[in-house]
């Protein structure tokens, strides 16, 4: 239930503190990049019991090197039914790939552009793909 989900996001809130203490402790912050990810997305309406699950989602990221205090990508200007994202259900369409982000964090992890192609082949194929510069200082 919700005191079980709010529970969990204070252990987890407490952890990821520790581990920012820790990497900041041993001057080893600026070279950390933490992404939190959901495995799948999740309508906005209740099923009764729940979400269901769902494409749009959302991910986040956190490093002493990051660009932080953004947004990126684009949030849907309208989440009712009749938004042009929503295709029923509050089933949102995604409007950033996956690969965008991986893309800058490969970068920044130091993978050529060639071997940006082999481990994230369709990125070509979207019109939203970060650089390093994009996500990092």
């Amino acid at each position: 239930g919700k005191e079980t989900v709010m529970a969990r996001l204070s252990d987890a809130d407490d952890a990821l503190a520790s581990f920012v203490d820790e990497m900041k402790a041993r001057n080893l912050w600026d070279k950390v990049t933490v992404l939190f990810v959901s495995e799948f997305g999740r309508t906005l309406t209740n099923n009764g019991a729940g979400t269901d699950h769902g494409w749009g989602g959302n991910y986040w990221m956190v490093g002493g090197g990051m660009k932080g205090g953004r947004i990126l990508g684009r949030y849907p200007d309208d989440l009712t039914d009749a938004g042009d994202l929503n295709i029923g259900r509050g089933r949102l369409i995604p409007t950033t790939p996956w690969d965008a982000v991986w893309n800058g964090i490969a970068e920044w992890f130091g993978v050529s552009a060639s071997g940006l192609d082999d481990i994230l082949p369709n990125r070509h194929n979207f019109d939203t793909i970060y650089s390093r510069s994009d996500l990092y200082n």
